[in-house]
Order: C-alpha cells, then structure tokens, then sequence
C-alpha cells in the first residue's frame, strides 16, 4: 500500500494520542503537526523528534499533496477550520463530537456533497471489534426483542472545561446505540451535577427512549474507578459487555423473565420460578484489536464512511434539550 501524508491539528490529550497511534501504523512517509499552543508543539517535537515537522495551517491548505486531516481540535473551533479544508479538497477525520449546531451540519453537508470529500467522524467505538460482535448478535435476534439498554462510562477525569461530561462521554454511548439499532433516540429526562465547574456538568444520569427500547447512561468524569459496562436485556438472553475485564469482556446469559399480567400478581409478588428463567451463561473473548489504529486505516483506504455527518448529526440530536 502506498505511504500517505497525513496533518494533524490540535494536539491536546487526543491529538497526542492520535499521533502516537499515526507514527505507530508506519502508514505514512510524513506526519505534520500543528497547535496554536508552541508548547504543546514543542513537547510533541521532542517526544517524537524527526518523525514528525511542524507546518502552519496557511501551508496545510496550499500543499496538494497533504491529502489528508485529522482534526482534534475543541468542538467550537470545528466549523471554521472544516469549512476552509472541505474547500481545500482535503479528507478530513474529525474528531467527535465533531459540529454541535444543526446549522452548522446543514452547511457542511452542502459543502462536502459539491466537493466530494470524505469528511469522517471519530467515533471510535464503533471500529471496537467487541462492539461490532455485539451488533451482530443483536441482529442475530439470538437475544430475542430488546427491551433495556444500561451503559455507565465513568472515570476519574480528564476532565474537560470546554463541553459537559454527556457531550464528552454519552456521545460514546450514543454513537453506540445508532449503530446497533439505527433508531431515533429521544431524551426523556436528565439529572445533572456540577461538582468542579458550575458551568458545565460533570456527572449525569440520561434517560432515552428508542421505539420501545427504553435506556439509560450515566456519565462522570468523577469516579474513582474506572467503569466501562454495557448491559443489554432481551426476551431470550441478556448481556453484559465489560471493556475493562479483559479476559472475559463478553459474558451472555440464558436468562429472561415473562411477565405476567397484573391479576396473576398474588400478594404483591409473582411465582418466580414460573416466570423467570435462569440458564447457562458464555464468555466471549476476541482478537485484541486497537480501535483507533482500525479508525485511521478505514479512513485512510477511502472504504465506505461509516460515522459520516448524518451518523453525527443523529447523535449530536440525541442530546437536544440536554
């Protein structure tokens, strides 16, 4: 495969992140960097000394031959430099939650259809081959009709002074959730706390509904454990996904639970033996892949865009009226 040359703008925490997972895919013969912050700059240039040379965004725009952008950069400063590297013909990864206003997307939208590039969204989660296994059990119907979701991120920090905890980590979980079902998500209700920051929340607990799946998220930057854990309750089975137990992220239960009607109810209680069922459960434990390194080759071998705008757009709706 030819090398490509690739820019990065913004190197915060993700952008350093992203530069060491560039440098690591030996997929480019070149890795420009750029931040408004020298010393940010400075410290990427010293920790990966020639690997990588720093360029100004006015050369960025003029030099043909930087094809492609990734864009880490704080969602307010998004829409401006996307506009003037979609009119530059580059292909863009931004990184989520990429646009905030539906204004914005709107215009975006025109933009890349007239130009034709590949303007990508880096929701990382959904190149995660433990979540795209869960997505075809999903469709497998082997867990029967969905009726709850739960999802919990939580962790201590980094915490952010820009956006909220749910635009920082829901958006996760959102992302998630379109791409196992393609539903519209509606908010339903919200409880927030802003512990550290009065203006923004870093704890919440998020309630949505899709169709007849009915779901919650909580979010916290401020847990001393780090907690990554999907639970996903069907008619037949039930699921949990634990990112962080790494020898068995996976584990299905033959569980499920019929319901029965209200005046089968006899002193406040059901028959449980009647009604539920508890059965087997099943470890799942896949090949280790590096979800960032599978975003960047995706975007970079010009496959079908699967977090394009609308996937965003869809997310980013999820959390109106937050």
């Amino acid at each position: 495969m030819k090398k490509e040359i690739i820019a990065i703008i913004g190197l915060g925490y993700w952008g350093t992140i992203v530069t060491n997972a560039l440098l690591g895919l030996k997929l480019f013969k070149k890795v420009y960097i750029l931040d408004d912050d020298i010393k940010k700059t400075n410290i990427i240039k010293k920790k990966f000394k020639s690997k990588v040379t720093t360029i100004k965004f006015s050369e960025i725009i003029q030099n043909k031959n930087i094809k492609n952008i990734f864009l880490a950069t704080p969602p307010k400063n998004n829409f401006t430099l996307l506009n003037k590297l979609i009119d530059a013909k580059k292909n863009i990864l931004v990184e989520k939650p990429g646009l905030i206003k539906n204004a914005h997307y709107k215009i975006i939208k025109k933009k890349i259809k007239k130009n034709k590039n590949n303007l990508t969204f880096g929701y990382i989660y959904i190149y995660n081959n433990y979540i795209q296994y869960i997505k075809k059990i999903i469709n497998s119907k082997k867990l029967g009709k969905i009726k709850y979701v739960n999802m919990q991120r939580q962790n201590f920090g980094p915490i952010r002074n820009k956006i909220s905890a749910a635009f920082d980590l829901a958006t996760h979980d959102l992302s998630i959730l379109h791409y196992f079902f393609n539903k519209k998500i509606q908010l339903k209700k919200s409880i927030n706390h802003d512990i550290l920051n009065k203006k923004n929340f870093d704890i919440s607990y998020l309630n949505f509904s899709s169709g007849e799946i009915k779901i919650d998220i909580n979010v916290s930057w401020l847990n001393p454990e780090k907690i990554r854990k999907i639970i996903i309750i069907g008619s037949r089975k039930m699921l949990l996904y634990d990112e962080m137990n790494i020898n068995q992220p996976i584990k299905i239960y033959n569980n499920y639970v019929n319901f029965p009607k209200i005046d089968k109810f006899t002193k406040y209680f059901f028959n449980q033996s009647k009604y539920i069922f508890k059965g087997s459960s099943r470890f799942i434990k896949l090949e280790d892949k590096k979800p960032l390194d599978e975003e960047i080759k995706h975007f970079i071998k010009g496959k079908e865009i699967i977090t394009d705008i609308n996937f965003s757009e869809k997310v980013i709706n999820a959390l109106k009226g937050f």
